[in-house]
């Protein structure tokens, strides 16, 4: 248990030697405190706490020194220099992740690389690119040169820059043969598991070798929400499966310990190399490799020691690990495992039967200690994650140890390994039937007070609770009574900053709204209502999110669903609406993402109609007018289809994500009257806007669904200049969170979630 001091320490001194910039101010304090403690300690002939501080500080030294050192390097004066003249550079790259898809258009990219030139000179940076090519041509490994602009990031992001390429980029040379026959199986497996059917199958190559390109929007969204995350891609648990599974063979074919150990050590190598090098599996894969050394020794590992010396080793070598959430949270998870699981079974074995106490402790103690970093991440507490984790523990193992084996037996053996594929479908099914049908449950996430002051208030409060748990005669001792005290206080922090304001709110929300604009970060969801008749325009990018709002305005029913277009800040929280959904306008299918919604909302039996422009109806008493696309032909941001909608006297005008060009071609076809009332902005406020087209409208209210400190810069200052010039009022839900729109006279009425400070100008 002492190593987790030097651990704590070392984490300490690489949040703030890595985020405040003063990697040489802590090395010194620290080098400085460790040497004085250490003269005591050797001159007084005494231990103890004092020597454990010292080493600590110590650690603490070491890291503060390598972030120091690695500051540098990571910010060299010409990348420094390219930034801030926003300048067009050349550079050459190796990739060390796997490519993701983004929403910036078809075939665009996001992948993890180190920049290794830049116009020509070197350097060696991480960085995150961005850029156009197949997201099978850039494998981990390769070569990549393109041309476009970099920018720099925070000092704790793990990328040192980020770097939009102008045209496609090109691979100049493919992986190393050590690193290229993992990419060639890891295909291979993705191949396979494409004839496999549902969710099932698009989650087996994440549960098995850590690819999670086939892994939905939604069904990711699901897992997050029911706290099985950690089975979308390979977890430290996977390597250990890996490493006990290779001792155990070699044990039974006779070798001897060292030969048990060296072979160990290679097979986690490559099985690293397989599913990639993510933070939780270096982590679980230092930790074997300590492990297997200690045991070498012929000496017994406990798992503390082991884990703690884990996080100094990595902290030691790449001091950002203490910025990245999938290391938190895989080290807080093993160490939950590690300190809570037996006390959580003795408490929890008082009321329950044995084998069940032990069966629910187990990821009870994990999602305890992961909580608080949960938080930071997403401001809501998982209600049914244990339970879902009881229910997922069973078929984790067996998916992935089948699936790996199944990966492995790709090449040689296709028919071999589509069996075993089949095999591992069944466990992978279940995991993902677990997670949506528990994340569609009702509260399934309960609001949590979001930040770093939140974390700290359920961190408190978690660890007060278990320890009242865990003290046997606590309401007879007075530190029982100060346990009980702080709960309480815990309890009505939460209370005066979370429920008491919801309620609030609930009291003063407004019931006769008629605009409806919800809160879903970077990307567009609004609801129209009006006698008894419900459309909504787009859904945002989060199932979760959208179902949540829908939730909070009492929706059950969506007449029609109209989806502008097909990029995921608009379209990508369709299944959690899909419920609700009735019918549905969409433009022209022209791109993966919009065969996967159309295919989604046809599952579902839910009548698809493309329309253009000419299309109207009435839903309750809600007359609209489909006024762009011209044609099919329209697709993407180009093609948004844009409603003219009419409510009683109200007239409103949603834009979608039109563009500068499309929304001057609307304005030609326009009258010179239009007598708008209120207009979505387009494209969250973007700067490719006609300015001409909204002093046409005049609208009294203009409407910017963005998300808050979004990278894209939205909203434009010029764009909100324009809309002031035009004689509207902005309302940002980055600034005001949920935006309601009731009729008035002589003006409407505006609520929204949250108050928007002086001066803030939304």
């Amino acid at each position: 248990m002492r190593m987790l001091v030097p651990a704590v320490g070392a984490w300490l001194a690489a949040l703030v030697a890595v985020g405040l910039q003063t990697s040489f101010v802590v090395w010194l304090i620290c080098i400085i405190v460790a040497g004085a403690l250490t003269v005591w300690c050797v001159f007084s002939g005494r231990g103890g706490f004092t020597a454990l501080l010292a080493i600590s500080l110590g650690v603490a030294a070491f890291v503060s020194f390598s972030a120091s050192i690695s500051a540098d390097q990571r910010r060299p004066d010409h990348l420094i220099e390219a930034a801030s003249a926003d300048r067009s550079v050349e550079i050459v790259a190796r990739i060390d992740g796997l490519a993701n898809a983004t929403d910036r258009g078809p075939g665009q990219i996001r992948v993890e690389a180190t920049l290794i030139t830049l116009d020509g000179g070197a350097l060696r940076v991480p960085a995150t690119l961005f850029g156009q090519t197949k997201r099978d041509a850039v494998a981990i490994g390769s070569t990549v040169e393109a041309t476009g602009r970099v920018l720099l990031t925070e000092p704790s992001d793990a990328s040192s820059a980020l770097f939009f390429a102008d045209e496609p980029v090109t691979v100049t040379s493919p992986p190393p043969w050590y690193l290229a026959w993992a990419d060639s199986m890891r295909r291979g497996f993705v191949d396979l598991c494409s004839d496999l059917p549902g969710d099932g199958g698009h989650l087996l190559p994440g549960l098995a070798v850590g690819d999670t390109s086939t892994v939905s929007l939604e069904l990711d969204a699901a897992m997050k929400a029911s706290s099985l995350s950690h089975l979308t891609a390979v977890s430290g648990a996977n390597c250990a499966i890996v490493v006990a599974f290779a001792i155990l063979l070699l044990g039974r074919m006779g070798a001897g310990r060292v030969l048990r150990v060296i072979a160990a050590l290679v097979v986690l190598l490559a099985f690293v190399i397989l599913v990639t090098p993510q933070s939780s599996v270096v982590r679980a894969s230092v930790m074997a490799s300590l492990a297997l050394l200690v045991h070498l020794t012929g000496r017994p590992s406990g798992g503390v020691p082991v884990l703690a010396g884990s996080v100094i080793l990595m902290l030691c070598v790449d001091p950002w690990y203490a910025y990245d959430a999938g290391f938190a949270l895989s080290v807080l998870a093993t160490a939950g495992l590690l300190l809570l699981t037996r006390p959580l079974a003795a408490v929890l074995g008082r009321v329950l039967p044995r084998g069940l106490a032990m069966v629910i402790a187990v990821p009870l103690a994990a999602q305890l200690a992961c909580q608080p970093i949960l938080i930071l991440l997403s401001s809501t507490i998982s209600v049914y994650g244990v339970a879902a984790n009881i229910l997922a523990a069973p078929a984790a193992p067996i998916g992935t140890v089948v699936g790996l084996i199944a990966c492995l037996a790709t090449p040689a053996l296709p028919a071999v390994a589509m069996l075993l594929a089949w095999i591992a479908y069944l466990p992978s099914a279940w995991i993902a039937g677990v997670a949506t049908v528990t994340s569609s449950l009702p509260i399934a996430q309960m609001p949590w007070i979001p930040g770093p002051f939140g974390a700290v208030v359920l961190a408190a409060a978690t660890a007060l609770a278990c320890t009242l748990a865990m003290l046997p005669r606590w309401r007879s001792h007075w530190s029982g009574k100060a346990l009980v005290g702080g709960l309480c206080i815990c309890i009505g922090v939460y209370g005066g900053t979370v429920a008491t304001p919801s309620l609030s709110q609930a009291l003063s929300r407004p019931q006769d709204w008629i605009v409806a604009a919800c809160d879903i970060g970077q990307g567009d969801a609004l609801v129209l209502r009006a006698g008894g008749g419900v459309i909504m325009v787009d859904t945002g990018p989060d199932p979760a999110l959208v179902s949540t709002c829908l939730d909070d305005l009492d929706i059950t029913t969506i007449d029609l669903l109209v989806l502008t277009h097909y990029d995921a800040d608009h379209a990508g929280g369709v299944a959690g609406v899909v419920s609700r959904t009735d019918r549905v306008f969409v433009q022209a299918v022209h791109d993966e993402a919009g065969e996967r919604t159309t295919r989604v909302l046809e599952s579902a039996g839910i009548p698809v109609d493309v329309v253009t422009r000419g299309e109207h109806g009435t839903v309750g008493t809600i007359d609209f007018t489909v006024i762009w696309p011209k044609s099919r032909e329209l697709t993407g941001n180009a093609g948004s289809i844009v409603l003219s909608v009419t409510i009683s006297d109200t007239r409103i005008v949603l834009l979608g994500d039109l563009g500068e060009t499309e929304q001057a071609a609307l304005l030609s076809r326009m009258s010179a009257h239009t007598d708008t009332d209120i207009v979505k902005v387009a494209h969250h406020g973007s700067p490719d806007q006609s300015a001409a087209l909204y002093e046409r409208l005049e609208a009294s209210l203009a409407i910017i669904s963005v998300g808050a400190d979004n990278t894209y810069g939205h909203p434009n200052d010029e764009t909100i200049d324009e809309l002031r010039t035009a004689g509207s009022t902005v309302l940002r839900t980055d600034l005001r969170g949920m935006i309601l729109i009731s009729p008035g006279a002589p003006a409407y009425s505006v609520w929204s979630q949250k108050s928007v400070p002086d001066g803030a100008g939304g």
